[in-house]
């Protein structure tokens, strides 16, 4: 069986795309955001050429991929396949029984969720390029490295989001955590407003933070606002979340499963 682990990262998508409904409300936003956001920047640029170092329409290539990147997440779901429902259910214990371990297990279905967001990234972003919204990027080198970053971006959210599903095994319910989880990664990772934006020593903190590692460095190599000679600081910091994130994640697991509670009891 553990020698097909890799079929649990189809459960995400194929739930997914097994709910028409939520396809076609999913198409909707995404493309409706792709439009809206690029006559929302082209209005604040009507006066201007610039503003912070960048143009308009690397200014719409920005918050347009920082939209769809935030969408694409949170349109996922269908399954109901997380900690907390399962503590409140009282399946989690299944997680701790089966030939997989919890850890591997959730690791798979996040690959399966990490491939179902990529795809509605690469659809919104093949959207505005085809409609010449969104401006390619650079150079094939330029392309390369923010795929690269992409995934390292992918790797340090999907750490966060798991921090947030085994504080269940000690809140049972973790709403509130959630919520205040969403509205910081929101701002801090520039997903809301770019970080150039912020204030001079509120940018500095985010930019330090792995929310800004998870969404702004892949868009601002994409963007231009991080040159391809800063790239390789700019991948060592996000691989070097990674790892902190993981070995934190790690821990967390160990701990969980010596603290297994089912409907708090």
């Amino acid at each position: 069986m553990t020698t097909r682990v890799h079929r649990l990262a189809r459960i995400a998508p194929l739930a997914e795309c097994m709910r028409g409904t939520r396809l076609a409300t999913t198409g909707f936003v995404v493309a409706t955001q792709v439009l809206l956001y690029a006559e929302l920047w082209r209005a604040l640029y009507a006066h201007t050429a610039s503003v912070a170092g960048l143009d308009v329409r690397q200014a719409v290539t920005y918050s347009t991929l920082a939209a769809l990147a935030t969408t694409a997440r949170t349109m996922r779901g269908a399954t109901g396949e997380s900690v907390k429902t399962r503590i409140l259910d009282g399946s989690i214990a299944y997680w701790f029984l089966r030939p997989v371990s919890a850890r591997r297990y959730r690791a798979w279905y996040g690959v399966g969720e990490a491939l179902y967001s990529s795809a509605w990234v690469v659809g919104g972003l093949a959207l505005g390029l085809g409609l010449g919204l969104v401006a390619p990027p650079a150079s094939a080198a330029v392309a390369a490295v923010s795929a690269v970053s992409f995934g390292l971006g992918l790797v340090v959210l999907y750490c966060l989001t798991v921090l947030i599903d085994i504080a269940a095994f000690w809140t049972v319910s973790t709403d509130g955590v959630t919520r205040c989880y969403e509205f910081v990664q929101s701002l801090l990772s520039g997903a809301l407003i770019p970080l150039w934006f912020f204030p001079g020593w509120l940018g500095g903190v985010a930019a330090g933070l792995p929310f800004a590692a998870g969404v702004s460095t892949p868009i601002s190599l994409y963007a231009g606002r991080i040159r391809l000679a800063d790239a390789v600081p700019a991948l060592a910091g996000q691989a070097g979340w990674c790892l902190a994130l993981a070995m934190v994640t790690a821990l967390g697991w160990r701990r969980a499963g010596r603290r297994l509670v089912v409907l708090g009891g």
